[in-house]
């Protein structure tokens, strides 16, 4: 074997000197599109590689350096990477290892940006059906902003022009610079620990669009999310529009127009309440017109058609009922009189002791009155009852009498 062969670790170690000692190879930019990317789950290490038409490079970016990104990358996106090339020497290959990934042609914050807003949209957190309604009279309001800006004095000048019954507090927060995040945040969760707030205004007054960026945090649109008590966002100016708006329950174009937006003018209540009180007068006073016509109209019919002609009249026909009545009573009374009479007079013409009185006398055989002698025998024992006493006799003869 020729002494002067090398081992594959000698030749991956020479090639590795010669591309980590070109000094062209070192801090490049290079241009392609995102394949085949993965993300480390223990590590955070991220791999892919960057094609072109025609060739592909392998990509290495540590997790000290992939935690800097503002932005997720994804395959299929147009990226420049900055790093150096250098060879893996257990593999015999080369590749880049990446320091930083530039979107290419759009901002790396803009796209972070786009990227939440996909993320968040997702899960729900701008839907409408998770805006809470705004109270019709809130009663304490809390202000989150900077106790310091031209935005808290906006506010307060609003609210106390149109609506000065409720109590307002105020929850200092920084609104620029890095610790502003976690200000707001804090300042969000204590409002959701305290159930006498019924509103929240979210405020920062105009700025560049850098200044107000920090109101694109993730963590500032969860606290929103899963405050219970309503908030309003009003950051920078009309034409701003952050996440925090879009998770927010309301938003305004201005401080000034999230205190219009937060209660109701007192003005304009009063000049309501006014129309309805005339209104209302109006129709009471129509009802009690309509009253006086309607009593009036019963007053006349009353006097044209009194009750007591009724009665009277009515009365006078109970009496001529009853003299009807009494002169009926009378003459049915005379008639039945004589009906009596007459049957009496009938009566006592048939009445045996009559008949008797006059000298006939009544024959009864066996307790049966006899009024047919051809039902006795000689020798028959006959009872003669006489209007005064009576005989026992004995039949010697019988004949027959005229009909």
């Amino acid at each position: 074997m020729p002494s002067s062969a090398l081992t594959v670790t000698q030749l991956n170690r020479y090639i590795k000197s010669l591309l980590e000692g070109d000094r062209k190879l070192h801090d490049v930019l290079i241009r392609g599109e995102i394949h085949s990317f993965h993300r480390h789950f223990k590590t955070g290490h991220l791999f892919f590689s960057l094609k072109d038409g025609g060739s592909s490079l392998k990509v290495v970016m540590f997790r000290s350096a992939a935690a800097q990104l503002q932005f997720d990358p994804q395959d299929g996106m147009q990226v420049i990477v900055r790093g150096d090339i250098a060879v893996f020497e257990r593999d015999g290959a080369y590749q880049l290892y990446a320091r930083e990934i530039i979107p290419d042609g759009v901002g790396a914050q803009q796209m972070a940006l786009e990227q939440l807003k996909q993320r968040l949209a997702a899960e729900g957190l701008f839907d409408a059906a998770h805006k809470k309604p705004l109270p019709a009279f809130p009663r304490h309001i809390a202000l989150i902003t900077s106790k310091s800006g031209a935005a808290l004095q906006d506010i307060l000048q609003v609210i106390g022009r149109r609506y000065d019954l409720c109590q307002l507090s105020l929850l200092p927060v920084t609104v620029q610079g890095e610790g502003a995040v976690p200000t707001i945040v804090r300042a969000i969760e204590y409002l959701s620990q305290r159930p006498d707030f019924d509103l929240a205004i979210l405020a920062r007054g105009g700025g560049s669009q850098q200044d107000l960026w920090l109101f694109n945090d993730e963590r500032i649109a969860r606290a929103i999310y899963n405050c219970p008590v309503p908030i309003i966002s009003a950051i920078g100016h009309e034409i701003d529009f952050t996440v925090a708006d879009l998770v927010a329950d309301m938003r305004a174009p201005t401080p000034s127009a999230a205190a219009e937006l937060a209660v109701p003018d007192l003005g304009d209540i009063r000049l309501r309440l006014e129309q309805l009180g005339r209104r209302a007068q109006a129709a009471i006073q129509g009802k009690l017109q309509l009253c006086v016509q309607q009593t009036d109209a019963l007053r006349r019919r009353c006097q044209t058609q009194h009750p007591q002609k009724d009665i009277d009249r009515y009365r006078r026909q109970l009496d001529l009922q009853k003299e009807r009545l009494a002169l009926a009573v009378a003459r049915l009374t005379e008639k039945k009189k004589l009906q009596l009479q007459a049957a009496a007079g009938k009566l006592e013409s048939l009445n045996p002791a009559g008949v008797l009185a006059r000298g006939w006398a009544i024959a009864s055989k066996d307790g049966k009155t006899i009024t047919d002698a051809a039902t006795l025998q000689p020798g028959d024992k006959l009872l003669l009852r006489f209007a005064r006493g009576g005989a026992d006799c004995t039949v010697q003869q019988t004949w027959k009498g005229e009909d």
